[in-house]
């Protein structure tokens, strides 16, 4: 599979597959190239490993197995939009690996957390909560998870109930729990240092009711702006109305209209980038 244009890398989050964000796909691949991908554990993803060992996962391993899957796919640069554990996975690539990211959308995402002691405590409660995957079972799992503070505006969804069954159909739930464990917020890099250094098109989505990650949001994008370069680039923070932390999943219109929005301004700014390059590569030959 080899791609020309514009191509859209859609990361999910934790519990999800690619399958979600089919929707929202659709009502962009009028003006790019779509592809979804399980995140490694989750769907009918697979990880290979050791009969005695248990998969290890990390933040920098993921993004540089997607970064060389892109590689593959197209020559040119790629725009990645993930949800909550897929938005630190491509805001990581965005900062990362701007070579090949020309535009992140960060939907309910954060860069980790800064202070040592909220890492620790942080890594302690994914760990306790993937024993707890691992000892009574997904589905209790699932049902716990679904009760918290999070996820208010997306248990009046008319669809809950087959979101919550969606989210049992991972064929490795070892893989899944340890994923939720190596890849937590506590262990992941901080990436707030970072943030003043971006040098690619940032879009920093969060629904209306989600107070928690609005907050990151416009903390984020107060760094983000501190930069000379973000003269260059776009960074923008878009409050999706009528919804809480699934934002795909709760206003999908919403997020597929912010979408086409951000691509349209990514393709002007990049084409007007270029067209800069050219005129000056000019006045130096002449």
């Amino acid at each position: 599979m080899y791609f020309q244009g514009s191509v859209v890398l859609f990361l999910h989050g934790f519990l999800g597959t690619g399958e979600e964000w089919i929707p929202i796909m659709k009502g962009i691949s009028g003006s790019a190239r779509c592809i979804s991908v399980d995140i490694p554990g989750h769907g009918s993803s697979r990880v290979q490993s050791h009969a005695s060992e248990s998969p290890t996962f990390s933040m920098e391993m993921i993004a540089e197995a997607l970064y060389k899957l892109l590689e593959q796919m197209t020559p040119g640069k790629v725009t990645v939009v993930g949800y909550s554990m897929g938005a630190r996975i491509a805001l990581y690539m965005a900062l990362r690996f701007s070579n090949k990211i020309e535009g992140a959308v960060v939907v309910s995402g954060s860069p980790g957390l800064k202070d040592p002691v909220a890492r620790k405590v942080r890594s302690a409660t994914d760990d306790s909560k993937a024993r707890m995957m691992v000892d009574y079972g997904l589905d209790i799992f699932v049902e716990n998870w679904y009760n918290g503070g999070l996820w208010k505006s997306l248990r009046r969804h008319p669809h809950f109930r087959k979101i919550v069954a969606s989210r049992l159909i991972h064929d490795d739930v070892l893989s899944v729990a340890k994923l939720l464990s190596d890849l937590s917020t506590g262990r992941q890099p901080s990436l707030w240092e970072e943030l003043v250094d971006c040098d690619t098109n940032v879009s920093l989505v969060f629904g209306e009711k989600d107070v928690k990650f609005k907050k990151i949001a416009t903390k984020m994008y107060i760094e983000m702006s501190k930069s000379k370069k973000s003269e260059n680039y776009i960074i923008e923070t878009v409050e999706i109305p009528e919804a809480g932390h699934a934002v795909h999943l709760e206003s999908p219109l919403g997020l597929i209209l912010a979408l086409r929005k951000f691509l349209t301004r990514v393709r002007k700014n990049s084409a007007e980038t270029e067209l800069s390059q050219k005129l000056l590569l000019a006045l130096k030959e002449t």
